[in-house]
């Protein structure tokens, strides 16, 4: 078993242990929380958010379909995004929350991460995945995201300069997963906007690539996001899924 593996299951299991207690009435606060290394952490927000805004914008791209001998159409769909504005913070430990969410932000975040940074090494590229919640799952809000942006407002201090109340602005990126409230789109392939193409008899790859790109040599793209290592042994019935535009993009032009 992966230590991504083990993550995985601490979170499910710590995702169904907050929504038990919030179905039994307790009073279970809108958290953040990170479960794998070296971004391990936990943020919870002193008063629930009093908005939560979601949106997600579609944009469409138009490839040429020689087969159909005109233009196609096809739906980009990007990031949901979320965004919780003047969450609030207090206590003594207000800004080792706020320096937590900071952190957050950054592909090199934690501890071990910032030693990598300072001899050169970054281990990541991508800011942690976290599990924003609040409620139990499917009734309430339960999502993988990946923190866009911090805005923070220290509003209150002690004698000393410490901070002891802050307001929270956070934006974002909501990242595909079981985890998610949202249903998926089953004939996705796990992956927004793929599609789901049953191979006829006949078929291979460099047809179906052809009609629904315009382009045979797109077969490759097709193969790497199936993994599928012997184009020639696709049989009628089996099920390929079609990269999105962006993902066809990032594979290059054949």
């Amino acid at each position: 078993m992966t230590v991504a593996m083990v993550s995985a299951g601490a979170n499910v299991v710590a995702g169904a242990a907050i929504g038990a207690a919030a179905l039994a009435g307790a009073r279970v606060p809108a958290s953040l929380r990170c479960m794998t290394l070296p971004n391990i952490g936990f943020v919870y927000f002193d008063f629930n958010p009093s908005e939560i805004a979601m949106a997600r914008t579609a944009v469409t791209k138009t490839v040429p379909n020689r087969n159909q001998g005109g233009k196609k159409v096809q739906q980009k769909v990007p990031p949901l995004t979320l965004n919780l504005s003047k969450i609030t913070f207090e206590g003594l430990d207000t800004k080792v929350r706020c320096d937590t969410l900071i952190t957050w932000t950054n592909p090199a975040g934690g501890f071990v991460g910032q030693v990598a940074a300072v001899f050169g090494k970054n281990l990541k590229t991508q800011p942690p995945e976290l599990t924003f919640q609040w409620g139990p799952p499917l009734l309430g809000f339960m999502y993988t995201v990946t923190l866009k942006s911090v805005k923070i407002n220290y509003t209150r201090f002690t004698s000393a300069g410490i901070p002891v109340r802050a307001t929270v602005g956070l934006n974002m990126d909501v990242v595909p997963s079981l985890l998610g409230t949202l249903p998926q789109n089953p004939t996705s392939g796990g992956l927004t906007g793929r599609r789901a193409h049953t191979v006829g008899h006949g078929e291979t790859l460099q047809t179906i690539a052809n009609a629904n790109y315009g382009n045979p040599g797109a077969w490759r793209r097709i193969a790497e996001v199936n993994g599928i290592k012997d184009p020639t042994r696709i049989r009628p019935g089996a099920t390929v899924y079609l990269p999105n535009p962006d993902e066809l993009d990032k594979g290059g032009k054949r």
